[in-house]
């Protein structure tokens, strides 16, 4: 959807607006997570999210405000050159979108697979054993910096968090999980690297991971 709002000659903060708000801010898992977690979970989430929507969003418009490259959506994004759709003819919108898909798939479903792959392969490492005294600074950024490159369906930092909490991770870092699980990973980030320069996937990722920290110790200084 990121990539298509580009190709579209949407804005470069609008376009990474929408795929960050989409799975932080998404009020079916907001709902699900007070039932789970409690509400007060809820509320850090949906602040931090604000905050990471919104922030990003600005550093990105800021950081391609001199990049007339990145500016001009279409061309940047490879956009097709099929010209327009004539909507009278039903067979020519099907036609379209076929192509697109196929485009789409043939060119980031293997990519995303071999990532996807890999983190699974790494996920030992991205996610030690949790015991008893998993708490503190150093966890707490280690799992931000996990949470931002790993995979995960919608909804399932919730699960993942609930059983880490159980094993004995401490709240700050199944905070900082909570809010960088979610928003982005290596597979999407690869996606985004596409049509934005490396600067910009770089201030992405890094925004996350120091939010994430953040929320790790704002859930600490409030108790949760």
């Amino acid at each position: 959807m990121a990539l298509g709002l580009r190709r579209s000659g949407c804005s470069v903060g609008a376009a990474l607006a929408f795929w960050l708000g989409n799975p932080i801010l998404n009020p079916a898992t907001m709902i699900f997570m007070g039932f789970v977690l409690g509400w007060r979970w809820v509320g850090l989430r949906l602040i931090v999210g604000v905050l990471l929507v919104f922030v990003i969003a600005y550093l990105v418009q800021w950081l391609a405000r001199d990049d007339s490259s990145i500016a001009r959506a279409p061309a940047i994004a490879g956009g097709s050159d099929a010209g327009p759709i004539d909507a009278t003819v039903p067979s020519a919108i099907w036609k379209r979108c076929l192509k697109e898909f196929w485009r789409l798939s043939i060119g980031l479903i293997p990519e995303y697979a071999i990532l996807v792959l890999l983190l699974g392969a790494a996920r030992a490492w991205l996610f030690p054993t949790v015991t008893p005294g998993a708490h503190g600074v150093l966890w707490t950024i280690g799992l931000a910096g996990a949470g931002t490159l790993f995979v995960i369906p919608t909804a399932g930092e919730i699960p993942i968090v609930q059983t880490l909490m159980a094993y004995g991770l401490g709240v700050g870092p199944a905070a900082a999980l909570m809010t960088t699980l979610p928003p982005v990973s290596l597979p999407s980030l690869a996606m985004v690297a596409k049509v934005f320069p490396f600067r910009i996937v770089f201030a992405i990722a890094t925004t996350v991971v120091v939010l994430g920290v953040l929320s790790g110790a704002a859930a600490v200084l409030l108790n949760f």
